[in-house]
């Protein structure tokens, strides 16, 4: 398909597509959220703590959030600028990794007493981290300034999105945020060229995050199956895992080309 664009026809073309996706959202009917969601398959408490395995998983987000912060301070640091060809570059990174150590809060508080009311402190956090990560991708495959000026809009998007579903009742924008983004990001990637090698890392973390999604849809028939632990909690453990992965891939890329620093 690069082929047979230019590169304006290829930006039109994910323009139309994200026109599309925008305008299918409010006139799909409302999707309401299922209260039977908030009945999870382990309830079980322990050391005073409801839920205690759905809540004490998020750690994991905890733990990755905070490596990837290190990780990201200490290559602004490193002598020649670290990894990255444009140090602003860096910033939709920082704020996905901000993002899932919020999740850790969020989802923990959650599954403390699952509600609406309390879900929407889980989502929040979740959105930040699937927008700026969406902005990384148009930052280092489109435009560093376009990805950069997107950042923001991108995330108060995402945030306005629960608070709709939240206000009026209708999911339809929050899946958007979580799944058309994903789509967003593998149809960026089929149609521009990458700056930096590992792309395929990002790929492996979306195929991780869909996985985490199948073993939440099967939580109670993993519980059956394990009696140990839920496919909610392994959905915490993976979803984790495939923001590592996105360390994984920051840590270990290179630039492809050697395309010099800005002066200014």
């Amino acid at each position: 398909m690069k082929l047979l664009l230019t590169r304006r026809g290829r930006i039109w073309a994910l323009v139309l597509v994200v026109s599309v996706g925008a305008f299918a959202v409010f006139v799909l009917p409302p999707l309401r959220q299922p209260q039977q969601y908030h009945e999870f398959a382990d309830q079980r408490k322990w050391l005073g703590v409801p839920n205690f395995l759905d809540v004490i998983s998020n750690v994991g987000f905890l733990i990755v959030g905070l490596l990837g912060l290190r990780w990201l301070w200490r290559d602004g640091s490193a002598k020649g600028g670290g990894r990255f060809i444009e140090a602003r570059e860096r910033v939709p990174y920082v704020v996905f990794f901000l993002g899932i150590v919020f999740t850790c809060f969020g989802s923990a508080y959650y599954h403390l007493n699952p509600n609406d009311s309390t879900l929407v402190w889980d989502r929040l956090p979740m959105t930040i981290s699937f927008m700026s990560i969406l902005a990384a991708v148009i930052s280092e495959r489109i435009s560093v300034a376009a990805g950069i000026w997107l950042l923001g809009p991108l995330v108060l998007l995402g945030v306005a999105s629960v608070e709709y579903w939240h206000w009026r009742g209708n999911l339809w924008p929050y899946a958007a945020v979580q799944y058309f983004s994903l789509l967003l990001i593998g149809l960026i990637m089929l149609l521009f060229p990458p700056k930096y090698s590992r792309s395929s890392d990002l790929l492996w973390a979306v195929g991780f995050y869909a996985l985490a999604k199948v073993t939440e849809a099967l939580d109670a028939k993993v519980f059956a199956t394990t009696r140990l632990v839920s496919g909610h909690t392994l959905k915490h453990f993976i979803a984790a895992f495939a923001a590592y992965w996105v360390l994984v891939m920051l840590s270990n890329r290179s630039a492809r080309e050697a395309i010099p620093k800005p002066l200014m």
